[in-house]
């Protein structure tokens, strides 16, 4: 019961119906979602449906943002409220996962959820796509455009025919495709709405799903079934073939209907796998085009070894030449990404170390943008400590599922699948938050809370399944952040 209230939850945060539904505009469904969720969780473990298990990500996490909080409330009081606020609902959304889905149903109620989020999200944004182009009016100061847009129902080519004849003659106009569900495009690549408004998160988000996905549609391995032997010990006499199954023609064999079925269980996935492909491309994101690459990528070596490299060799290169953005608005791009890294560390220079708070970057840079490394943004934000504490949630997040999936444990079915599938989709996510500001991301947490949820369900069914963070760990995993910084730095200094 608690699974899919959590997963009605994590539905919530990621579609956000209540921005285009007017009719549940002001209610505040997460918060009462979140209420549900701890009342199921405490029946359910009344009720021993569920069995607690701390993950060893869920102490750093709750560090992490508790010390967020604390730079917040030494650096800038007055925005602690609000950025407090904002917190403490990453972590709410956090624990809230990691405990109510830690059961095999859980996970895959998760999963589908998360898979049905980035179906949802990858029509939208290819339903954009086809739309005819239209004026539509943005806020006075948003001259980027990446808030919300309004059409004004006038048809146009470019932004300077939405200037004639206005209704709002000083009006903040764009020419773009109105998508459904109030969504627009932004400067002519397909987004979402809301916390998925960014093209690059959107494609990091539904890439993310890609191996969860794949693990849906894998044949549940059933439980091996011994051969059942006599009082003494032997193995029951054969009946001397008395009894044989009837012989099935050569073209109905069970090897042949084995893999038509399985082929027919692909292709809903493999659908799913062309749709985020093509949303992708359509995005002109060019981290999007590596995420999808690198998990979909190590999903083909995982399952098909050689011939998955080979169908990689295919999918990559039509890949890189449609996706991403060229010219002058690449160059641009990647100048404004190098000035922010630039003054990412000017931060971390001038706070000593400690940060400016959890939000404040892009009010202390001169571009009043975020750093677009998450990186680099929990060090600037929240100090050297805080960077820390960051990259072992990461580590122990992405130590559950290996652990689970390499590790002499005996787990049922569902964790067995659903573990690389988390691993894969969590490389995809390290490399992702390289080029976004996601330190502090809600869909970021949601993804280590199935971490956290995976590792209660495998402790729930084999109790010797036991992942933990050694100090020789953390002093590997903090040392090699420092390497890291001092390793861009420098690459800085050579860009000049």
């Amino acid at each position: 019961m608690a699974a899919w209230v959590v997963c009605a939850l994590c539905a919530l945060v990621i579609i956000k119906p209540q921005e285009f539904i007017p009719a549940l505009a002001g209610i505040p469904l997460v918060h009462a979602a979140f209420g549900i969720t701890l009342l199921c969780v405490a029946l359910d473990v009344v009720w021993r449906r569920l069995k607690p298990a701390l993950a060893p990500q869920v102490v750093y996490a709750l560090a992490f943002l508790a010390w967020a909080a604390l730079t917040t409330a030494l650096k800038r009081p007055d925005a602690l409220e609000e950025r407090g606020m904002q917190l403490a609902t990453v972590a709410g959304i956090f624990v809230a996962i990691s405990v109510a889905a830690a059961s095999p149903r859980g996970l895959r109620a998760l999963a589908i959820t998360l898979v049905g989020c980035a179906v949802i999200t990858t029509v939208v944004a290819i339903v954009q796509s086809f739309r005819p182009h239209g004026c539509m009016i943005a806020a006075p100061d948003d001259w980027e455009g990446k808030g919300e847009l309004e059409p004004d129902g006038r048809p146009c080519e470019t932004n300077l025919d939405c200037r004639v004849d206005a209704p709002v003659p000083d009006g903040n106009y764009r020419c773009e495709r109105p998508g459904p569900l109030g969504t627009s495009t932004i400067d002519g690549r397909v987004r979402y709405r809301g916390s998925l408004a960014d093209p690059n998160e959107l494609s990091l988000m539904a890439g993310m799903s890609i191996p969860l996905a794949i693990a849906l549609a894998e044949r549940r391995a059933g439980p091996r079934r011994r051969p059942r032997r006599s009082a003494g010990g032997r193995a029951p006499p054969s009946d001397g073939g008395a009894r044989r199954a009837p012989t099935l023609p050569v073209l109905l064999t069970d090897r042949l209907l084995s893999r038509v079925a399985a082929a027919l269980r692909a292709l809903p996935v493999t659908a799913i796998i062309a749709a985020i492909g093509a949303m992708v491309v359509l995005s002109r994101s060019r981290s999007g085009v590596i995420v999808y690459l690198a998990v979909l990528g190590i999903s083909f070596i995982r399952r098909s070894g050689t011939l998955g490299v080979i169908a990689a060799c295919f999918v990559g290169p039509p890949m890189l030449l449609l996706g991403g953005r060229s010219g002058d608005e690449a160059s641009e791009s990647s100048e404004e990404r190098v000035e922010l890294l630039r003054e990412a560390f000017e931060l971390i220079r001038r706070t000593k170390g400690i940060g400016v708070g959890a939000g404040q970057f892009g009010d202390e840079s001169s571009l009043g943008l975020t750093a677009h490394n998450s990186y680099l943004l929990a060090a600037a934000e929240t100090g050297l400590l805080g960077m820390c504490l960051f990259a072992l949630v990461l580590y122990a997040s992405m130590k559950v599922p290996l652990s689970i999936w390499l590790g002499d444990v005996d787990v049922g079915p569902t964790a067995r699948r659903f573990a690389p599938a988390i691993f894969v989709s969590l490389c995809g996510a390290l490399i992702g938050i390289f080029f976004l500001s996601w330190a502090y991301k809600d869909i970021l947490y949601i993804m280590l809370g199935a971490s956290a949820a995976l590792y209660g369900a495998a402790r729930a069914e084999d109790s010797r399944v036991v992942v933990r963070v050694s100090g020789r760990e953390v002093a590997l995993v903090c040392g090699g952040m420092v390497v890291v910084l001092v390793l861009l730095n420098v690459l800085l200094r050579f860009l000049g």
